[in-house]
């Protein structure tokens, strides 16, 4: 387990860069979502497909995709980011055109932690996302990088060691985080943090 240190928890979900000067990806997160929602009566797809969005000619965003089911990684963040993060997930290689094998990966977590305060959170909408999500501190596992839950199988949630490591790689100003939650009682969540 990480040890805890004296620095608040928080739960975040990544979002990529904003800007006319880059560019991301739009994934086919459809097979992804089956396996989430039912992994025995769906297989978890070898490969992932995906068109690009946003300025033709802009930057290729490291962190490409706003997908709240499949984060996709850029290869530099899947180099650096494998050896703590390939025993909680799946890195399944995602194309597009113009995209060489190996420059995106999407990482879909296989950890689905009951640690939802349910209630004090607010309920899942018809689309399951949750608008206020209230964590259990002792419950969460601060091992993975991120998380599912069971009632919410489709959105990724990530520990704070996880989003600022890979916030560290890439710069802030090439990603954006935006709190869910924190066990600092001051701090101020993100308003709608799984939304788009």
């Amino acid at each position: 387990m990480i040890e805890q240190s004296e620095s608040p928890l928080e739960v975040l979900r990544l979002v990529p860069p904003f800007g006319d000067h880059f560019k991301g990806l739009l994934i086919d997160g459809g097979p992804v979502i089956g396996w989430e929602l039912d992994s025995e009566a769906n297989e978890l797809p070898s490969v992932i497909s995906s068109g690009w969005h946003g300025n033709p000619k802009g930057v290729a965003a490291e962190y490409p995709s706003g997908h709240p089911a499949a984060p996709v990684l850029s290869r530099r963040l899947t180099e650096e980011t494998r050896s703590r993060f390939q025993d909680f997930g799946y890195y399944i290689p995602v194309t597009a055109p113009g995209v060489q094998p190996g420059d995106y990966y999407a990482y879909v977590p296989t950890v689905v932690a009951d640690c939802l305060d349910k209630n004090a959170s607010s309920p899942p909408d018809e689309a399951g996302e949750i608008e206020r999500a209230v964590f259990v501190p002792e419950e969460l596992p601060l091992d993975a990088p991120c998380f599912r839950l069971p009632d919410n199988r489709t959105y990724v949630y990530w520990n704070g060691w996880a989003a600022q490591l890979i916030r560290s790689i890439v710069g802030p100003e090439n990603i954006g985080l935006r709190l869910v939650w924190s066990s600092d009682p001051h701090a101020t969540p993100h308003p709608r943090p799984m939304g788009f």
